[in-house]
């Protein structure tokens, strides 16, 4: 059983998140924990507690036969809501799209989340709607990717939809000057990056030899590489590096570039 948990705060991208997470659970066996920390709003408890019981019952109207808990709790973000939901397989939380900080869990809280979390952050803007799109993974040529590729591969299968393993590569930059610092062909360089593509891509088929895998091997930064190919994804799987891809809670470039610019949404993996 996969079990979602979904940080709401009443917000038009907690409300998308909360759909996303139906939407999820309706693909097999799903239990869906509905959080609320009040120390990151103004709203009275009696209030919340009424709205989460509204919420529940339209979860259960989406996604019927659904485990669905609900639940409030006292505390600070993100340290709050990454505690109570460290068991989970998924963490949903909203994200305004290219809208400046205004609500505490959709503005610059997600990336806190996602940075610190060793739980998968699934990141689903505001304007979020449902498609069957492939799901798109970048790969990278460390162990970073690793998990990401595996629950890409996972999330891709459950939805029936295609995997697209994207792999972005440049050439190095050279510490010398002169002809000396050529020491490899662009064609070199390109087929050792072809080759960390195919790995991955033989990994994934066997694991899953239904699966129906996509290769993009792409001559550009990783950000550009993905963000072109978000509007043809149901889902975009970014990977962390084992030390975190943050320093001091601070998600990394990659997953900056990308969150808040796209219509999919994003999920960043923890390499553990």
């Amino acid at each position: 059983m996969v079990r979602i948990a979904v940080g709401y705060d009443g917000s038009a991208a907690s409300r998308a998140a909360l759909e996303w997470a139906a939407s999820r659970a309706l693909r097999g066996p799903a239990h869906i924990d509905l959080v609320t920390v009040t120390g990151m709003i103004t709203s009275n408890v009696t209030k919340v507690d009424r709205e989460l019981h509204d919420v529940e019952r339209r979860i259960h109207d989406m996604a019927p036969g659904v485990l669905v808990e609900s639940r409030r709790i006292d505390g600070s973000m993100p340290a709050t809501l990454l505690e109570d939901t460290r068991t989970a397989d998924i963490l949903a939380v909203g994200i305004r799209r290219g809208q400046p900080v205004r609500a505490a869990l959709t503005g610059w809280m997600p990336l806190r989340l996602a940075a610190r979390a060793k739980t998968p952050v699934c990141l689903v803007p505001d304007d979020w709607t449902f498609t069957e799109h492939a799901v798109t993974v970048g790969v990278d040529d460390d162990p970073s990717s690793d998990r990401a590729l595996d629950l890409a591969a996972a999330e891709a299968a459950s939805a029936g939809a295609a995997l697209r393993v994207t792999h972005a590569w440049t050439m190095p930059t050279p510490q010398l000057d002169g002809a000396v610092a050529l020491l490899a062909s662009p064609l070199q360089v390109k087929e050792e990056h072809r080759k960390v593509l195919r790995d991955a891509v033989r990994h994934v088929a066997a694991r899953y030899p239904q699966l129906v895998v996509e290769e993009a091997l792409v001559a550009d930064n990783p950000s550009s590489a993905l963000l072109q190919r978000a509007p043809r994804s149901s889902l975009l799987v970014i990977g962390t590096h084992g030390r975190g891809l943050v320093t001091g809670g601070i998600l990394g470039s990659v997953a900056q570039d990308v969150l808040g610019r796209t219509d999919c949404p994003v999920l960043i993996v923890p390499a553990t």
